[in-house]
């Protein structure tokens, strides 16, 4: 059991060294290979306890950041965002324990082996960005960002697609070495890894070079990024507003010298609610007349719900005349960062989001329209949620944007994760991304997933460059969602009949 247990936080560490922002991304097709061998030969409750223990390990390597936004921010003791983080990892470390536990119920071999086990993870990494609150951070696909061509298949399947590929690897080759009988069998399964990493490598390289094509007729626009670095500490402070506004401003004078048709600024840039304040709306809306182009900055708003008025976390779409063009109101609110769930029973607990009170989500998915285009905004966590960037897409947008503050993440892998989350919302619907982050990591992603302007983290900057609105067809992904995680729960499920039925019989 010692090894077994040495080599799934093994299998767990070599995951994490996968994404960013170590980003060695070979790692996510072999990782789980550890994992695989500590599985062989346990009972299924031994088996839970070695899943387990890999998840809680891979979890706390990559969700480790709640503990620094909740002791710096969040106002919680050290020991106490500790403790939440732990609790956490070990919530999210149940998935891959029950994924252990019914694949060790099976002995499978080989090609079944790997197609069974990759079918498995995808149902459980599914059933964990839905549950309850919902949390789909660090899916194994997100591991293969850093190679281009490994990625585009996301365009058919979206991010599950990709997990399935990785494990699918990490399983074959597995099986190859300590499932298969005799060197026939191994041979057929290595030159099936061989087969499926050429067809997934050649089908990447064809789209790239077919979307770099399309792409090269699509309508241009130049849009500036402005990246204002604000301190998350004083953010919110009153005194602090007029000195946040001169950033911002300033910065932007700096993009329409660089011939910005579209300046972003990051989510809540403007800490008061925006339309409501007579003294510093005039001063926002002057940017827009000053530089001649489209401004969107996010701001809280406020609006009926029911018999009173509620705070949204909003985006706001300023014309080149200074009028308020367009509003988005964020409908995927943070738990304890916007609002705090089961507010009756945890009473005792606030959110972490300073200076208003909780947030209540939007009413939808809504473009906002400008120029003739749709501009799909997805505010800070709403990207890392595939089914809110294909809303957007289906409900006419040809241009995302993602504005986000994550100052709260401070300079931990947080800010890394989040943006590498960011390329892949791009690639499944073939569309341009424009990143705002208040901190950084700021960028314009073009429909492969590659980066035509990044910034670094942790500096205030202006990033200008060329981003096309899409024109043309919907991509698989963005036609049918997400049918291929439930594909993958069918396949399963049909995959542990036929083995315990093969075993009365």
């Amino acid at each position: 059991m010692k090894k077994a247990i040495f080599f799934s936080i093994l299998a767990a560490v070599l995951c994490i060294l996968a994404f960013e922002p170590f980003n060695i991304w070979p790692l996510g097709l072999a990782g789980l290979i550890p994992l695989f061998f500590a599985l062989e030969k346990l009972t299924r409750k031994k088996a839970f306890i070695v899943g387990w223990v890999y998840g809680f390990v891979f979890f706390a390597g990559t969700v480790y950041w709640v503990t620094h936004s909740m002791s710096v921010y969040g106002g919680v003791s050290f020991p106490v965002s500790v403790l939440v983080m732990l609790v956490l990892a070990a919530y999210l470390a149940l998935f891959p324990a029950l994924f252990a536990f019914i694949l060790n119920s099976t002995s499978y071999r080989g090609l079944a082996f790997a197609l069974f086990a990759g079918s498995l993870w995808v149902a459980f990494e599914y059933l964990r960005s839905e549950l309850f609150l919902g949390f789909p951070w660090a899916l194994i696909g997100y591991s293969q960002t850093g190679f281009l061509p490994l990625i585009q298949m996301a365009d058919l399947a979206g991010v599950f697609g990709v997990s399935f590929f990785a494990v699918f690897v990490n399983a074959l080759i597995y099986a190859s070495f300590y499932r298969a009988k005799g060197i026939k069998e191994m041979a057929k399964n290595e030159a099936i890894v061989i087969c499926v990493l050429a067809l997934v490598y050649a089908y990447g390289v064809l789209r790239i070079e077919q979307i770099e094509k399309q792409v090269s007729t699509w309508d241009k626009i130049k849009v500036s990024v402005v990246q204002g670095n604000i301190e998350q500490n004083l953010k919110w402070e009153a005194y602090y507003k007029m000195k946040t506004l001169d950033t911002y401003s300033l910065l932007s004078k700096e993009a329409s010298k660089q011939g910005a048709e579209l300046i972003v600024w990051p989510e809540a840039a403007m800490p008061f609610y925006l339309n409501y304040d007579k003294q510093l709306l005039p001063l926002v809306a002057d940017v827009p007349k000053t530089t001649g182009a489209f401004l969107l900055t996010g701001a809280p708003h406020y609006g009926q719900a029911g018999d009173s008025y509620k705070s949204l976390n909003s985006a706001f779409l300023f014309s080149p005349d200074g009028e308020i063009a367009g509003r988005y109101d964020k409908i995927r609110l943070v738990p304890f960062g916007e609002y705090v769930p089961l507010r009756k029973i945890l009473f005792f607990v606030d959110k972490m989001a300073v200076g208003v009170g909780d947030f209540v989500p939007g009413k939808g998915a809504e473009p906002i329209r400008f120029k003739g285009e749709g501009m799909g905004v997805l505010i800070c966590y709403e990207v890392i949620f595939p089914s809110i960037a294909r809303e957007m897409v289906k409900n006419g947008a040809t241009l995302l944007v993602n504005i986000t503050n994550d100052g709260w993440f401070g300079s931990t892998s947080g800010p890394y994760e989040h943006f590498a989350m960011s390329k892949m919302r791009a690639v499944e619907s073939r569309i341009y991304l424009v990143r705002a982050a208040n901190t950084g990591i700021s960028a314009i992603i073009d429909p492969t997933g590659a980066e035509v302007g990044k910034t670094r983290l942790m500096e205030r900057a202006v990033l200008t460059n060329d981003a096309r609105f899409k024109k043309g067809g919907e991509t698989v992904f963005s036609s049918i969602g997400h049918v291929f995680p439930f594909l993958a729960m069918g396949f399963s499920v049909i995959m542990l009949v036929l083995r315990f039925r093969g075993r009365r019989d």
